[in-house]
């Protein structure tokens, strides 16, 4: 970790991820109403935190955590503003694509596992 050398990072344990909605209109990147999607995301992600393992969340736009001991919003006023979340899911979770594409596919409908033909 770049703060606490020696400390492996949950990003580097393949436990944490970023997931950013940012709008980059010149370069046509990202969705438009990004926030408001991510939202409902998260919140469809959090009303299924303990099927889909999920362990924490930050939101840096409103400088706030959700950690699964508590299940609620708390404000995290030493975090800098940014446009995305950081997500720490259980390590059982993490380590398997299997489960995680079952509960996902659970939670929010099967994903296609090949992209569909052009018409």
């Amino acid at each position: 970790m770049r703060t606490r050398p020696g400390i492996v990072s949950n990003h580097a344990r393949g436990l944490a991820m970023d997931l950013s909605y940012r709008w980059l209109n010149q370069k046509k990147l990202g969705v438009r109403d990004g926030r408001k999607t991510s939202l409902a995301f998260i919140i469809k992600c959090l009303q299924n935190a303990d099927h889909l393992g999920i362990q924490l969340v930050i939101d840096y736009q409103l400088q706030r955590s959700w950690r699964c001991d508590r299940g609620t919003w708390k404000p995290l006023p030493s975090v800098e503003q940014g446009d995305w979340y950081h997500l720490e899911v259980e390590p059982l979770l993490a380590h398997n694509p299997d489960i995680v594409k079952a509960r996902f596919d659970a939670v929010f409908g099967a994903f296609p596992t090949s992209p569909p033909k052009p018409v």
